[in-house]
Formats: structure tokens, sequence, C-alpha cells
């Protein structure tokens, strides 16, 4: 009888939790970064994330990078260390889908208020930035912004002046902290007078 490997059995008892988190992130890298970065308990490096599950990020030359199940699973897989138990891992897959459907479930009540804000700015960046530095966290409310930081949220180019409505959306989703709600969120926009 072959005796299991420490880093099959933890995978065999988190195997649902890998699919749940999986499904959710739909295979988005960033996601997958926040995950093992929350697991190493500091920020991993993209170009880490991306040898860890053996992809090139250059594949993915102007396009949302995505890891197959496969990919997601086998860098799951090579991270686990003998001192690691299945409640570590557990915890951390759990937080992060709770993150990941929380973000969902309020993207989807907060969307049509996000585009009547884009269209309302016609998606002016310096516009947004405003919004933004309304909704900022004490004792940066109000506050403007570093120079390009609001480009680098959007993830647009540092020359774009105006950014899509997708692009505005993805933004809030990637930013959405479990602790926003959707009505304080949308109270936040329409209150905001660009």
């Amino acid at each position: 009888l072959v005796k299991m490997s420490h880093a099959d059995a933890i995978m065999k008892e988190i195997s649902s939790d890998v699919d749940n988190f999986y499904n959710l992130s739909e295979g988005h890298i960033e996601y997958i970064n926040h995950l093992f970065s929350e697991m190493a308990g500091q920020m991993i490096p993209p170009p880490t994330v991306f040898e860890l599950l053996g992809v090139d990020p250059k594949s993915f030359a102007g396009k949302v990078p995505i890891a197959t199940k496969e990919q997601f699973v086998n860098a799951i897989h090579k991270s686990i260390d003998d001192s690691d138990t299945v409640d570590q891992y557990k915890k951390v897959l759990n937080n992060q889908t709770t993150r990941l459907s929380h973000a969902k479930k309020v993207l989807g009540e907060i969307k049509d208020t996000v585009n009547s804000f884009h269209q309302k700015v016609g998606g002016d960046l310096a516009k947004i930035e405003g919004l933004f530095c309304s909704m900022a966290p004490e004792p940066n409310t109000g506050k403007p912004m570093p120079p390009g930081m609001v480009n680098a949220l959007l993830r647009v180019s540092p020359e774009a002046k105006t950014c899509s409505a997708e692009e505005l959306l993805a933004c809030f989703e990637r930013n959405l902290d479990p602790s926003d709600t959707s009505e304080e969120l949308i109270k936040k926009i329409n209150q905001y007078q660009p």
C-alpha cells in the first residue's frame, strides 16, 4: 500500500474548499495571488505566483491572466509544507471565498449605480479620482491621491484620461472590503457630486 504524502492527505481534505474558491475566482490569477499571499502572511509578488502556477505571464499579453483548475490545484499541492495543517488551508480558502462571494454579491447590487456614475462623468479619471477620495477611509477622506494612483487602481495606462465602465466596476470588485455594504457604497456614490 502506498502511503499518501502529507500534501496528498491535505489536498483530499480541502478539495471542496479548493473547488469553491476556484469556481468563484474563475481562475483569475489576481485572486489566486491574494489567496497565496494570505497563506504566506505577506504580499507575494505576481511573478512568484505565475511561477508557482507554471504559467508564462507573457502568454496573456493584454488579456486577464487566468489559471486552469489543474494549474491551481497543482500550485496548492506544491505549496503545502510538512508542518502545514488542513485547518490552516481551510481557513484561508474560506476567507478568500467569502471575500470573493461578498464582492460579487455587492457588485451585482451596485452595478447600476456605478454604471450611471460612469456615464454621468463620461469615464473621466479626474472625476472618478474625486469619487475614490470621497470614499477613502479616515484620515484620508477627501485627500487627493498621489499622481498616477487612480490610473494604477483602475489598471489603465498612465497616459489614460478616461476608463470604461467595465474597468471601473472591476476596480470596485478588486478593492471591496468584506465590511463594505451595497447600501453604504450606493449612498457614497450618489452623494458625490462631481
